[in-house]
């Protein structure tokens, strides 16, 4: 009978190289390697020669050296997606690079390529007892950086697997009146119905009022709510059950910073119906990563969604070099050097994720597969040791126990909501219950 073993780390937002010796690395890589497929999402490009920055970044322009992955490879990876926001962080020759550096470490790596095709296909793993295909697609991304589809008259665009969703915003009528008053006193639609009425732009979908670009739509139920695309939800719906034709199980990872609200804490409402689709199509896993958080579990029809398991490695403040724009967006001289302008946009916030203690907490989820069934899903408490001296620091290690009391306590509270029950073994692995 087919099974499989698989263990999924969040992001590895690392730029600078493992210290030889560090609290917790053996029984982490352990705990790790216990799972045939081992994944992480590489949160960085990867240059060992000068490249051009692209003009936009996924918040901070990241590069770091292809050596790194060697330290990936010590904790036991055997699978880095590449679908994120800091993908063309150094347009398409930071692309190429690093996907030439993640083809000599002989690691496998969904969500990027020189075509939408070659982003979105999954990555073929062959494990002792199965072969198992992974597709990585992102949420978070500038435009620019959506891989394109080849045709018969000209090549595709390189870039990252897409997963794009559009918000709307729900107001009552007595709401909505006034917001086409405001319209019409402002004139804040002007150009845009100019170009619909030239055809150079779609008009708002019917039902819906487009106010300086955002949607709207009238209901007594307000809020914000979001779509995925269905055109990239039925791709994806389509390569997952392609894949089991050849392949006994697929896993998609997805990375997104999109909230429902104000809160690191909630997946977006896109995001929910994207995890559900793949599950209904056949996928054994969804495996989320992004906000510098960990989200809630959900088993859905007895597969599990790990929302987003926040940061696996964190080093955005050690980053080497950044282009002049990033100090144009915070009034420095363009040659100040990076670790003062990072210094400089940490001073300026009210609400740095520097202090936000869990971006320093994440788990390492261990998924037993016989069949089709899950029969086990542990997670492993692990902390990056933010009171470590510097040199240690944001380097992931098991949990105390106090951290792992936070751990456990923060995603019972969050999971709850999709009725995930959790509970913590000797070991201090926490359970998740299966419900069986």
């Amino acid at each position: 009978m087919k099974s499989m073993r698989l263990t999924a780390a969040g992001d590895a937002l690392m730029v600078k190289r493992m210290p030889r010796e560090y609290p917790g690395f053996e029984a982490l890589s352990a705990f790790i390697r216990q799972g045939e497929a081992r994944l992480t999402n590489l949160e960085t490009t990867l240059t060992h020669r000068p490249t051009c920055a692209s003009a936009y970044s996924g918040g901070t322009w990241l590069t770091a050296r292809p050596g790194i992955l060697e330290d990936l490879v010590q904790y036991g990876f055997n699978c880095v997606g590449f679908a994120n926001n800091h993908a063309l962080d150094y347009s398409y020759g930071g692309l190429a690079q690093t996907l030439s550096a993640l083809e000599e470490a002989k690691l496998a790596h969904p969500g990027a390529g020189e075509n939408l095709y070659q982003a979105a296909k999954p990555a073929p793993l062959a494990l002792p007892r199965a072969q198992v295909g992974v597709i990585a697609i992102c949420s978070t991304f500038e435009n620019a950086a959506r891989a394109g589809h080849q045709s018969a008259s000209l090549p595709g665009r390189p870039g990252l697997n897409p997963l794009r969703y559009k918000s709307v915003y729900r107001l009552n009528a007595r709401h909505m009146a006034a917001l086409r008053e405001i319209a019409q006193a402002s004139g804040i639609n002007g150009r845009n119905e100019v170009l619909v009425a030239q055809g150079f732009r779609a008009p708002a979908p019917k039902g819906r009022f487009e106010f300086g670009g955002i949607l709207f739509e009238e209901s007594e139920n307000e809020g914000r709510f979001s779509f995925a695309d269905p055109r990239d939800v039925a791709r994806t719906v389509d390569s997952i059950k392609d894949a089991l034709l050849t392949m006994d199980y697929v896993v998609v990872m997805v990375h997104s910073h999109e909230v429902k609200c104000a809160s690191d804490e909630e997946a977006d409402y896109f995001l929910e119906e994207f995890a559900h689709a793949c599950i209904e199509a056949g996928a054994s896993a969804v495996i989320g990563s992004g906000t510098h958080q960990l989200k809630a579990v959900e088993l859905y029809k007895g597969r599990p969604i790990l929302y987003s398991l926040g940061n696996f490695i964190f080093q955005n403040e050690y980053v080497e070099t950044l282009p002049p724009e990033f100090m144009e967006q915070y009034g420095l001289p363009l040659n100040t050097p990076a670790s003062r302008a990072i210094a400089h946009r940490t001073a300026l916030s009210s609400a740095s994720l520097y202090d936000n203690p869990f971006a320093y907490r994440t788990v390492v989820p261990l998924m037993e597969f016989e069949g089709d069934a899950l029969q086990r899903l542990r997670l492993l408490p692990v902390s990056l040791g933010e009171k470590l001296d510097r040199h240690l620091a944001n380097w992931p290690r098991p949990a105390d126990e106090t951290e792992t009391r936070q751990i456990f306590e923060y995603l019972s509270r969050v999971s709850a909501g999709y009725g995930t029950a959790l509970s913590q073994n000797p070991d201090g692995t926490i359970e998740v219950c299966l419900g069986r």
